[in-house]
Parts: structure tokens; C-alpha cells; sequence
């Protein structure tokens, strides 16, 4: 494909997302959104498929339920209400979703959210969450820097892994600086870890992963709960706990890979930087 046409398909794409985004709960169709990329809905859903890795219906559910679950994790709202917020027309509908898309009920979400943020957690009950320090070797890591809101991230992966083709690479590592609700001063970096000081290949970026001391919490779950879940530890587990986060950036390390099974049996590890007393 030639590089002004990839481009502009990606343009393209990226207003097929923004428009998903602004409104979630909206009626979107295949044939709504190819409008929105100025192309026929037959063409359309192949090409968007080919460059975001997922078809127009889970793009849909995952934005959808993304941001269902930012509100059961405050706890401030009725599942109705967040159910209805959603899309859904009924509280029964989105639990049926959220339970598919996550492998738990929105209460149970909601429970771990609190359970967390108040440090109420029994290390004997693997249900319950807990948060442990550990020290995390530094890394090296070939990212590409993502643009856009949260959501998108995934299609960030994917674009990273086109741009890599056959080159070695170990794990995917998520690196993120700053508070994404700041969006002036947030940078996320998609990457994956390699085993020796890599050579950057453009748009690929070379980057260098501090170690150090972090505290670890092991998600299981879709990639969707992970901004959810990130803001419950800083929100509202960080300040009860004693610590105070370094400057290094937070990350994410996937030990399941998107592909390997149902999104609710991905394990990503979430750490925050701690810094020592």
C-alpha cells in the first residue's frame, strides 16, 4: 500500500474511533460510520478490521463497556443508570455484557474497586485484590507513541506490531507518564521489551525502562478494565497506603497474549513507581 493511501485510511479511521468515543451508547452501524470515513460500507469493514485488529461491534462493546466500568468504580451511580448511560435498555442486558466481556458481574467489579481502594484484601482469598511491592529489573523496549483517548490504545498495539514485522521482541509493556485525565500532560508508549539495547526503526521509538520499586497488581480481566482499575490505585489505594509515587512512569506488562483465549482471562500486571522511604 502506498504511503500517502495508508495514511489517509488511517485518517479516516481515526475519525471512524473519534465519533465512537464522543458518543458510546449511540446506534452506531457499519454503514453510519463508513459514512464517517467516506467509504462503502462493503469496503469499509474489511479495511477497518485490517488496521485496528477488531471488527466495528467490538470496537463498539469495549468503548461501551470501558466506560461503564469507570462509573461502577467510583460507585457513585445505580447499575441502571450506568446500564442505560451505556446503551443498554435494561440493567439485565448490560450485566449479561459486562459479565461476558469481563467473566464478572458490574457488583463484583464494583466490590474489587472497593475492596481495593480500601485495603480490605485477604492475601488467602484469590478473589479478593491485593497489591504488593516488588523490584522490577530495568528494561529495554521498542514503543510507538500513542495518540488519542485511552480506548484507542489497543489499535496503537496494532499499528506497533505492523511496523515491527519479523523483528525480535519478548513481551508487550504498556509505559505511561502523567495523569491521562491531563491530556496536555500525558504520554502513553505501546511497546514491547527486547532483550538488548535496541536500534530505533521509525516511527518506532527506542526506549529505556527504568527499574526499581513498584507496587504490583495482577489484573485479570479485559484491557478495558485497566484504566478503570489504574484509577481506583491511584485515586484512592495510593493515598491510604503509605507510599508516595516516584517520577518513573506507571506500566503495564501483559503475560497473556490478546490472542491467546477470552479478553476475561487476559493477566496484566499494573504498577505504579513507589518511592523508597
Amino acid at each position: 500500500m502506498k504511503v500517502h493511501t495508508e495514511q489517509d485510511y488511517r485518517r479516516r479511521i481515526a475519525r471512524v474511533v473519534e465519533t465512537i468515543l464522543l458518543d458510546p451508547a449511540a446506534p452506531h452501524t457499519v454503514e453510519s460510520l463508513a459514512a464517517v470515513a467516506h467509504l462503502s460500507a462493503f469496503h469499509f469493514h474489511r479495511i477497518y478490521r485490517a488496521f485496528t485488529g477488531e471488527n466495528i461491534a467490538t470496537t463498539v462493546k469495549r468503548v461501551r463497556l470501558a466506560r461503564a466500568a469507570y462509573r461502577l468504580a467510583d460507585a457513585k451511580d445505580t447499575v441502571t443508570s450506568i446500564a442505560l448511560g451505556a446503551g443498554y435498555d435494561s440493567a439485565q442486558t448490560f450485566a449479561r455484557a459486562f459479565r461476558s466481556f469481563t467473566g464478572i458481574t458490574p457488583s463484583e467489579f464494583s466490590e474489587r474497586q472497593r475492596d481495593l481502594a480500601t485495603l480490605q484484601a485477604d492475601p488467602d482469598n484469590e478473589a479478593l485484590p491485593v497489591v504488593e511491592l516488588r523490584e522490577v529489573p530495568p528494561m529495554h523496549a521498542l514503543c510507538l507513541r500513542h495518540g488519542g483517548p485511552l480506548p484507542s490504545i489497543t489499535h496503537t498495539f496494532c499499528a506497533l506490531y505492523r511496523a515491527l514485522g519479523d523483528t525480535p521482541h519478548q513481551a508487550a509493556i504498556g509505559i505511561g507518564y502523567g495523569d491521562p485525565e491531563e491530556k496536555d500532560g500525558f504520554r502513553y508508549f505501546a511497546g514491547v521489551t527486547v532483550q538488548d539495547a535496541p536500534r530505533a526503526i521509525a516511527p518506532v521509538e527506542a526506549m529505556h525502562v527504568e527499574g526499581g520499586l513498584y507496587a504490583s497488581y495482577r489484573l485479570v480481566g479485559p484491557y478495558a478494565l485497566i484504566a478503570p482499575t489504574f484509577q481506583t490505585l491511584f485515586g484512592r489505594w495510593l493515598p491510604q497506603s503509605g507510599y508516595e509515587p516516584d517520577h518513573r512512569p506507571a506500566l503495564e506488562l501483559y503475560h497473556t497474549h490478546a490472542s491467546a483465549g477470552s479478553p476475561s482471562e487476559n493477566v496484566t500486571e499494573l504498577l505504579i513507581p513507589i518511592r523508597r522511604e
